[in-house]
């Protein structure tokens, strides 16, 4: 068999290339690439720095470069010189797999895709089209789609591909092989072992098939013979003999130790033929052939394994019926032993308050181990127990157990008695003794009533929902909770809510599971959670096994949550305090952003198509929901931003933390700007999957700054351009700004005083009162001062000034700076000569 096209060497593709040193002139590879044949259009230089791909593109754009450079003539340079960078060099061993990833990972990185790649081979160098190696890996692909990867053989989507009408394979006999004691290969001697028998085992079948027909393996240790015309009963025996020998023949395999075993496994062979004659064919025909051939080949096994069996209808009715009716009866006898005998057991699981973590309560949990059948799931035991009636039994016995048990529980340190939640199930909530069932329980272990919680599912609230409500109503008159279980499972509507006396909805664990990955998903938690509570009962949600679960439900409103994450089920309930907040899983920022009243969320593909918005939307914006569904994300910007969008240029001021500015459109025309965080969510090969953004109207904010910043305009340009000297400093008298007319009074510039201290510029006979008045203004006994002082020029003169200093306070209304006006006096400075 030929080697796959994705496991090709690109030694196997390459194409003879002509090989030129780096002094050769350019003019000599313009002649050259010239001449080059059609397929393979191209030079290589080999530089001091590896081989280098020359082609005519190249050539061309190097023309249209050295037009009119000044420089050599172009014909005349080394070709090396000018030679081009980025070269895809790869050994001749490389797969065509690996040549595509290393191509991938270029485009990926912003890098030109080359034309051709460049081989490194032994006998010397040679190129691979880059068509080419899509081509075969095209191929490659095709090829693995209908083929087992192990083995070489086809698989079960090239069998139907073959059957297809008209003029497809026509199935004469079907063999089906399984082989016997596979699993103890794997078992024994490792994975590896069992994969060398499955590809021996192969080889033989192959082998035994005939010109024309088909070998498959289907699965597993699964295989099929199909002949090319319909065999003869002696016949077919003859040839599955063939196959049971080749089976039986042994294998030479590798221990998980190194060392060499010879293994034997042995197969059973079922036979099924299609009918005589011209009859119809396709793939309806072959599912047929191989169901009929699947079953004969259990019956072989039945009968001892290394055997084959032809298939008859009969075969049909007593495996579907014979083995399920079996494996049911037995199920159902054993149940009801254990019910009868007390083989059955309870757990709880922890039920957790949110966003504290503090356990409230734990659910009730029936459990089956049976000493024949082991551990059996309640998705198993339940269902058998209802459709026989044995659920009656099952659950009064459940509720009075834990009523017992919950009953002699210890009150927890934060004082408040743990709930018990048990499951009722339709059979149950129907029966007319079920409410004096709960009393009698209640009476008999002591347990308050409003420690306990019956949970109902909604399947059996629907089945007949006013007379289920009037049954609820008389257990809500007991003083019990009730919890409406599994709510999204079946076809929930909110309406149920409200007709139902329920205290709490319990969401089901199938949209816990993708709440932090499916926004479709937690948006109807969110909706959920808010019907709910707008209708006064409270949320739980099921299922919680992670702590960004946690934080979502939290982050969406959720009250209470169970699931592994906060424990798991057990003997003894666990209802410890939580965790140290360091170790806390519940605290922390949701994954999903979709909580906020008053904030509009938009979420939209990898192309900015609108695939969902919250109702703020149209408060916000404008917009109705549903109107923005399929539009882009680019209608809801303003208009002279959607340019720099599609440019890939900015339009946001920074928002810090809390996101960025931007502007929107309003449906009537108005601008808004929105601070607005963005969330990326990728699938699992780290393709982004969808865009997820929250955003919050704060136009009157940046109006409010707009304002600010004009009027902190205005005044800069006052002050700036005031006659009188002013001067900002702080309660230590270092300058924080001056304005032109002070810098003009001390004869120095602004730059040149901001490393200075008023102590600088003043009289050193006037220090003392400027210290003085500094500390009055320190401890608040002072909030300024009206003096006249003496100052200091740079060229050491003095002049006399009349100040008027303020103090400035914080937003504590603490003093923080000192404001002054400066005017100077005329005449003589007292103390100081005057100037020539």
């Amino acid at each position: 068999m030929s080697r796959p096209a994705g496991d090709q060497t690109l030694g196997d593709l390459a194409r003879a290339v002509r090989v030129v040193g780096p002094d050769t002139p350019v003019g000599t590879v313009e002649t050259l690439l010239v001449r080059r044949p059609a397929n393979t259009p191209w030079l290589v230089v080999q530089t001091a720095d590896g081989p280098v791909l020359l082609g005519r593109g190249w050539l061309e754009a190097l023309r249209a470069e050295s037009d009119g450079d000044g420089g050599p003539p172009l014909a005349a340079r080394r070709v090396e010189e000018v030679a081009p960078r980025g070269t895809l060099v790869v050994p001749a061993d490389s797969t065509v797999g690996e040549a595509a990833a290393l191509l991938a990972e270029r485009r990926r990185s912003g890098q030109d895709v080359p034309e051709a790649i460049v081989v490194v081979c032994t006998e010397g160098t040679g190129v691979v089209p880059v068509a080419t190696l899509f081509e075969q890996l095209a191929h490659h692909y095709a090829y693995r789609a209908v083929h087992d990867p192990l083995t070489g053989l086809p698989n079960r989507v090239f069998l139907e591909d073959q059957v297809q009408p008209p003029g497809g394979f026509r199935p004469g006999s079907l063999f089906f092989v399984d082989l016997d004691r596979f699993k103890d290969v794997n078992d024994h001697f490792g994975h590896a072992a069992g994969d060398e028998v499955l590809t021996q085992f192969a080889r033989r079948l192959r082998s035994l098939a005939r010109s024309g027909d088909l070998v498959a393996r289907l699965s597993g240790d699964e295989f099929v013979l199909v002949t090319a015309d319909r065999l003869g009963r002696e016949e077919a025996d003859a040839l599955a003999q063939r196959i049971l020998l080749s089976a039986d023949a042994p294998v030479v395999v590798r221990g998980a130790d190194g060392a060499e075993e010879l293994v034997t496994i042995g197969a059973s062979v079922g036979i099924a033929h299609a009918p005589a004659g011209d009859g119809a064919a396709g793939p309806d025909v072959l599912d047929r052939l191989v169901t009929e051939a699947d079953t004969a080949m259990y019956r072989a096994k039945t009968l001892g394994r290394g055997r084959c069996a032809h298939f008859a209808p009969e075969l049909l009715e007593d495996r579907e019926h014979g083995e399920a009716v079996r494996a049911r009866h037995l199920l159902e006898r054993r149940l009801r032993a254990a019910v009868d005998r007390g083989g059955l057991s309870v757990q709880y699981q922890p039920v957790v308050a949110l966003p504290s973590g503090q356990a409230t309560g734990v659910e009730a949990l029936a459990r089956w181990h049976d000493e024949e059948l082991g551990w059996v799931a309640p998705d198993r035991f339940v269902p058998l127990a209802e459709d026989t009636g044995l659920i009656v039994d099952l659950g009064r016995w459940v509720l009075r157990t834990a009523c017992r048990e919950a009953a002699g529980w210890p009150v927890p340190p934060s004082g408040s008695a743990p709930t018990v939640a048990v499951n009722v199930s339709p059979v149950q909530l129907v029966q007319r003794g079920f409410v004096d069932e709960v009393v009698a329980a209640l009476a008999d272990s002591g347990l308050a009533p409003d420690r306990l919680c019956l949970e109902i599912t909604e399947t059996a609230a629907i089945t007949d929902l006013a007379a289920t409500a009037v049954r609820l109503e008389e257990l809500r008159g007991l003083g019990v909770r009730l919890a409406l279980d599994d709510f999204g499972a079946g076809h929930s509507a909110l309406s149920l809510l409200r007709h139902l006396p329920v205290d709490l909805v319990k969401i089901d664990r199938s949209f816990v599971e993708r709440v932090t990955t499916d926004t479709a998903d937690a948006v109807l938690v969110r909706l959920v959670v808010e019907a709910a509570h707008g209708l006064g009962r409270k949320v739980c949600a099921e299922g919680v096994e992670t702590p960004d679960q946690a934080r979502q439900l939290v982050a969406l409103g959720c009250d209470s949550a169970q699931g592994w994450l906060f424990g798991r089920p057990a003997d003894v309930p666990v209802l410890a305090v939580p965790a140290a907040p360091e170790a806390d899983p519940v605290s922390g920022p949701a994954p999903l952003p979709l909580a906020g009243s008053d904030e509009v969320v938009v979420v939209s593909t990898p192309g900015r198509v609108i695939t969902y918005a919250s109702a703020t939307a149209g408060p916000v914006l404008g917009w109705l929901p549903q109107e923005l569904l399929g539009a882009s994300v680019l209608t809801l910007l303003h208009p002279e931003d959607v340019g720099r969008v599609l440019a890939g240029l900015p339009v946001a001021r920074d928002g810090g933390a809390q996101g960025t500015v931007h502007r929107a459109l309003h449906r009537d025309g108005t601008v808004r700007w929105l601070r607005t965080t963005v969330q990326r969510l990728t699938d699992a090969s780290g393709s982004l999957r969808e865009v997820v953004t929250v955003s919050r109207d704060v136009t009157a904010a940046v109006a409010a700054q707009e304002a600010l910043a004009e009027s902190e305009s205005m005044f800069r340009h006052a002050f700036d351009d005031a006659p009188i000297g002013m001067a900002l400093t702080g309660l230590d008298g270092r300058f924080i700004r001056v304005n032109k007319a002070y810098a003009g009074l001390v004869g120095r510039t602004p730059g040149e005083l901001a490393a200075m201290t008023v102590a600088d510029v003043t009289h050193p006979e006037d220090l003392a009162q400027d210290d003085a008045n500094l500390a009055e203004v320190r401890t608040g006994t002072a909030g300024g001062h009206l003096v006249t002082k003496r100052y200091l020029r740079a060229d050491g003169t003095a002049f006399l000034a009349r100040v008027h200093a303020a103090v400035v306070v914080d937003s504590a209304q603490r003093p923080a700076h000192v404001f002054a006006h400066v005017v100077e006096l005329g005449g003589d400075v007292p103390g100081v000569a005057a100037r020539d």
